[in-house]
């Protein structure tokens, strides 16, 4: 057991000396820390401090959109940014789908949040970061 545990000691220190850590588990801390930083943040500022907060992520998502939208080859259409939307939430640990999708709507559910579990972490600051989302369906 003693020998075992040496060895897991040493294999993770490698790992870690060699930059070998996987990348999901990166990801994860990463998209984690962001949750937790844009939490804590919401929770220091004032009423009015945080509707600037929320025109900042409506900004930062219009601007994401066409990077977004570039960067995967799709079209600046309503299915195009639901497809970056839901590319987004992926990569933020927010698992999305379409659920319904007709020529001038697409609804969207988000299924699972990887910061929901978060301290502190309320509807509140949800629609705050939902803010970011609607940028993407603006031009």
């Amino acid at each position: 057991m003693v020998v075992e545990m040496k060895l897991k000691r040493m294999l993770i220190e490698f790992m870690v000396k060699h930059d070998l850590i996987p990348a999901r588990i990166k990801w994860r801390k990463s998209a984690s820390g962001v949750g937790r930083l844009f939490n804590d943040v919401f929770h220091m500022l004032s009423k009015e401090d945080r509707r600037k907060l929320g025109e900042l992520m409506y900004h930062w998502g219009l601007e994401d959109a066409d990077k977004i939208v570039e960067m995967l080859g799709i079209e600046r259409d309503l299915h195009g940014c639901a497809i970056a939307l839901l590319a987004v939430n992926s990569i933020f640990g927010i698992k999305s789908h379409i659920v319904k999708e007709s020529d001038d709507e697409i609804v969207i559910h988000v299924t699972k949040c990887l910061w929901k579990d978060k301290r502190g972490w309320t509807p509140e600051v949800c629609a705050s970061i939902e803010r970011y989302d609607m940028g993407y369906f603006m031009e």
